[in-house]
């Protein structure tokens, strides 16, 4: 990164990644859990009920047979989407998977993105960098619900990663929003990014730079 403290300690990236990690973790752990349990579950009544219906002719088997298309698509419902980071998978694909996930619509309601990672592919340890930067500051922006337009631009070259993320507020807070800058300058200073405040056009666009090291990509 451009910024973050040179003493000992966790170095901020590294902080992004943990939570991504965490965030990983938690959903292959839950999956596994709807896996092992209700899925399970589904799986056993699902057999249930063909068997039952078998036995039955006409209009009682009809009903039987909503029954099951109505249980097979809460079940489809329940399953969770596959894990973002997985090694061979496309780092753009990873990065749009991700940002689609846990960003768009979940932090706000618009998120339009320009990524540039083709020349020097990224590493999946820098994308859940990014993430985790672009998570923090749009949690940090309005914590508390969506509403906003935001976009993204994350360009990959020799020398690292350039990302510039902005966000237009919906109007809901007042343009000299002092409020909104005091949350975001502390994160921003403790990830390295740059931050400018426009209170009268209440709008912030946020500017980070993810050096790599000089003999190659960071390890993952």
């Amino acid at each position: 990164m451009s910024a973050g403290g040179a003493g000992s300690g966790a170095r901020p990236e590294e902080l992004l990644r943990m939570m991504v990690a965490l965030q990983e973790r938690g959903q292959r752990a839950m999956a596994t859990r709807l896996h092992d349990g209700p899925m399970q579950e589904f799986t056993a009544v699902l057999l249930e009920l063909a068997s039952v219906r078998r036995q039955l002719s006409g209009a009682l088997a009809e009903r039987v047979v909503t029954m099951e298309d109505r249980l097979r698509a809460a079940a489809l419902e329940l399953q969770l989407p596959p894990g973002v980071f997985r090694l061979g998978h496309d780092a753009t694909d990873a990065l749009i998977a991700g940002l689609r996930q846990r960003v768009d619509g979940l932090l706000v309601d618009r998120l339009d993105t320009d990524l540039q990672l083709a020349e020097c592919p990224p590493t999946d340890a820098e994308i859940s960098v990014v993430l985790g930067a672009v998570q923090v500051l749009l949690l940090a922006s309005n914590p508390y619900a969506t509403g906003e337009r935001a976009w993204l631009s994350v360009r990959s070259g020799p020398a690292g990663l350039d990302l510039s993320l902005g966000v237009r507020p919906s109007g809901h807070e007042p343009p000299t929003d002092e409020a909104r800058a005091a949350r975001l300058r502390p994160l921003a200073d403790v990830i390295g990014a740059d931050l400018c405040h426009d209170a009268e056009a209440a709008r912030w666009t946020a500017t980070l730079h993810l050096a790599r090291q000089a003999a190659g990509t960071p390890t993952h």
